[in-house]
């Protein structure tokens, strides 16, 4: 499995991991020593966050909200994206 660099952010690192085709649409971001989540952008903004396992700090509310607006204002950009990305 291959990390697939997607949107920019800066300093949170977003990638695919080119094997998860057969989940839902998401991208991984991560805040290095801090916090890693998935962000399911096709999803409503309530239910878009989920957090991995791994580092345990604190997501702020502006990272959460950064996240999540990037998300539905490239929606159809990251699907292009995550189609072309992800082996099938």
């Amino acid at each position: 499995m291959s990390k697939v660099n997607c949107i920019h952010l800066d300093g949170i690192d977003c990638w695919f991991w080119s094997q998860e085709y057969r989940h839902e649409p998401h991208f991984h971001a991560k805040k290095k020593g801090h916090w890693h989540v998935r962000v399911h952008f096709m999803k409503t903004k309530d239910k878009m966050i989920e957090r991995v396992k791994g580092p345990r700090g604190r997501i702020s509310s502006t990272d959460v909200n950064d996240l999540k607006a990037d998300a539905v204002i490239h929606r159809a950009e990251l699907l292009k994206e995550w189609e072309e990305k992800t082996v099938r």
